[in-house]
């Protein structure tokens, strides 16, 4: 089977959650003797924008395309006028069976009727709100979480690109512009999203968020988590003899809430307890200064960067996972990566993090934004052994990645 894999980024540059699945059940079914090629784009100011360049990971082909995220109008960072035609050009060269989009941010939705019209059959994941949400956050610019996503009645974070008014027959910029831009926006995602032969949503939460916006019935969405490579090992133990080792793993900016699990340690003073947190620290630099500097005579260390594969090496360095995001998440994988390395998480009560964590019974959640509130479930953690070990050992079941291709070949053969 020719399958095309497209999405916004990928790595090694981009170690996100998305494309570290998209990558890993590429490479499965590329190893299982598909035909398997990654399509996604780079912003690289050093060259032409529609730069194509090509390469191999893993088996996998790869297609990267630059484009700088320049737009001259709000219209174009959803239609995607030039990506559309890129994308269609390498439909006609590679004439995949299966297009299976993991993002649709900078190939614009378009670009699901544009591989059906290619006589491809369309698999379309929703890893975030990026079609409800032109942030993908469902959070306001203020840092709040936002109610008027599943009805098109906040323009808050759209409004951060440019608008030229005559485009829209107008005169000016107003908010009744704005209204009817995202409106635009909104039906025109809903509309094409239709189009695709299947959608997949790795939490009931974000397909049910879907489902709220009128973009589909929750029962039309297959819930997929993504499948995590590498053994399932044995629950830990708290060895209550040295201090909790408390780990973050992942992206260092606001959303994901690290300064959260920063200052919960200024509450942790004289708790036998410390922070490592493995991250980039050159992306977001103002945040990472921030973050040191209430670090200040703390036990936190930051490592920095690390490449996906020494996740398992990572985690046995830690003693409890905290996911402390204040976005409303999906189903972040580092959870299940903890959980099949049988260490318990401590993550926000919201979203996919949720419905990923049982509170008390394979980890512990605490409030959005809530420091006091994650330092008292850590210091639980530090304080009671008995604890740790019965939530260790609560896990629920790790899907593998061999078993999330089994169902993705099923469904690109449906």
């Amino acid at each position: 089977m020719k399958i095309l894999i497209a999405l916004h980024d990928y790595l090694p540059l981009h170690k996100g959650g998305s494309e570290v699945h998209a990558h890993q059940s590429a490479a499965e079914l590329a190893r299982r003797g598909h035909d398997v090629t990654s399509l996604f784009t780079e912003r690289d100011l050093s060259v032409e924008a529609g730069t194509v360049r090509r390469g191999e990971m893993d088996g996998v082909q790869t297609i990267e395309v630059v484009h700088q995220r320049e737009y001259a109008d709000v219209r174009e960072t959803f239609e995607e006028q030039r990506s559309l035609a890129v994308f269609e050009a390498q439909l006609a060269a590679l004439r995949p069976d299966v297009v299976h989009f993991h993002h649709l941010a900078i190939w614009g939705s378009r670009a699901i009727s544009a591989a059906r019209a290619a006589g491809a059959r369309v698999v379309v994941t929703l890893h975030d709100y990026h079609l409800l949400c032109d942030a993908a956050t469902l959070m306001r610019t203020d840092g709040e979480l936002c109610t008027g996503a599943h009805d098109a009645s906040c323009t808050n974070c759209i409004r951060r690109h440019p608008l030229l008014a005559e485009r829209w027959g107008g005169e000016a910029e107003s908010d009744a512009l704005w209204a009817r831009v995202c409106r635009t926006r909104f039906e025109q995602h809903r509309a094409d999203l239709a189009h695709a032969d299947h959608v997949i949503s790795p939490s009931h939460f974000l397909a049910q968020e879907f489902a709220r916006a009128g973009f589909l019935r929750a029962d039309e969405c297959s819930v997929l988590k993504a499948g995590y490579p590498g053994p399932l090992r044995a629950p830990r133990t708290r060895d209550a003899s040295r201090p909790l080792r408390v780990g973050y793993v992942g992206g260092i900016y606001r959303t994901k809430g690290v300064h959260v699990l920063v200052r919960a340690f200024d509450h942790l003073r004289g708790v036998p307890a410390e922070l490592h947190v493995h991250g980039h620290t050159d992306w977001f630099p103002d945040y990472v200064a921030e973050l040191r500097r209430d670090a200040e005579g703390l036990p936190i260390t930051f490592h920095g960067p690390f490449e996906p594969p020494r996740i398992d090496a990572i985690l046995a360095t830690v003693d409890v996972l905290v996911v402390p995001s204040i976005w409303v998440e999906n189903m972040p994988i580092t959870i299940q990566e903890a959980f099949r390395n049988g260490l318990p998480v401590v993550t926000t009560d919201l979203g996919g993090m949720r419905e990923s964590v049982e509170h008390d019974v394979s980890g512990l959640t605490f409030p959005r934004g809530d420091d006091a509130g994650l330092a008292a479930q850590l210091r639980r953690l530090a304080a009671d052994p008995a604890c740790y070990d019965r939530l260790a050992s609560g896990r629920p079941q790790v899907p593998t990645l061999e078993e999330i291709v089994d169902r993705l070949e099923a469904i690109y053969a449906g």
